[in-house]
């Protein structure tokens, strides 16, 4: 069996949010480390109350005390909160020797080296479908990072989906598509699901049909790593229904709406980046 790289370590989470809780509960259930290993720093006693009861771990309100034994310091929060929650005293509470991974969007790694100087730094972009296991994470790093944090990166990453590492300058367009896709997902699920009703299906029905038609194709094209048109053609008969159907969706601009989309989120990241 290989050996699990965060065997021993201790990893520190600045926020306990939706993201937080899928790594957590990543790491967890494939065993890279125990439970009383982990520390999240976290601005409300509820939510503290909510991830020890759930996963016995050590959740906390002070971000000083959450981080001052970690191995990792995970950057979990969302961030127009960064300035707030990483603020130069608990910087200084990190060891020396830690490094630090960022879950943050848009947080730029020249950013994080302003909120944590001298630490070696991993920036990635996971989406949200982490919750359960099928999570893709773009992972880029700066010069510093070791072998092992790549590898360590990897392990987070890997038991929660699918990684890739990348040059950071791809990760706006990987946000554009990955990172915002599930919500254009369930756009699409709640759009077809709405169609399925119109039809006569009953609507919980018409929910699970939708979804897991797209959990299913999205799968498919994975494992067999055929392009998406030649998935495409195989569901696509001469004079068909499906032709039909996709001939609808063209007159309606469907792939001109995918392009604008993307676009929009280009554009406001750079707002968002100030640029």
């Amino acid at each position: 069996m290989e050996e699990v790289k965060l065997t021993g370590k201790k990893i520190a989470f600045i926020g306990g949010g939706a993201m937080a809780e899928a790594i957590i509960k990543g790491i967890l259930g494939a065993g890279l480390v125990q439970a009383a290993d982990i520390f999240v720093g976290n601005r409300t006693q509820k939510r503290c109350d909510y991830l020890n009861a759930t996963y016995g771990i050590n959740a906390m309100t002070c971000n000083k005390n959450a981080v001052k034994e970690a191995d990792l310091v995970i950057f979990a929060v969302k961030p127009q909160v960064a300035p707030v929650a990483l603020v130069p005293e608990v910087i200084r509470a990190m060891q020396k020797s830690a490094w630090v991974l960022s879950i943050m969007g848009s947080v730029s790694i020249e950013q994080l080296h302003a909120y944590a100087p001298g630490f070696a730094v991993i920036r990635t972009m996971p989406n949200t479908p982490l919750a359960c296991g099928e999570g893709m994470t773009a992972i880029c790093c700066d010069e510093n990072v070791t072998d092992e944090m790549k590898e360590i990166a990897a392990e987070i990453f890997g038991c929660c989906g699918e990684i890739e590492f990348v040059d950071e300058k791809s990760l706006d367009a990987i946000t554009a598509i990955s990172g915002c896709g599930p919500g254009y997902a369930f756009v699409i699920i709640d759009a077809l699901a709405d169609a399925g009703v119109r039809a006569g299906l009953p609507r919980k029905l018409a929910i699970k049909l939708a979804a897991q038609t797209l959990a299913g194709s999205g799968k498919l094209c994975i494992t067999t790593g055929e392009h998406p048109a030649v998935l495409r053609d195989q569901v696509t008969s001469p004079g068909g229904t499906t032709i039909a159907g996709i001939h609808a969706l063209e007159n309606h601009g469907l792939r001109g709406a995918f392009y604008d989309a993307v676009m929009a989120v280009l554009a406001r990241n750079k707002e968002l980046q100030g640029n």
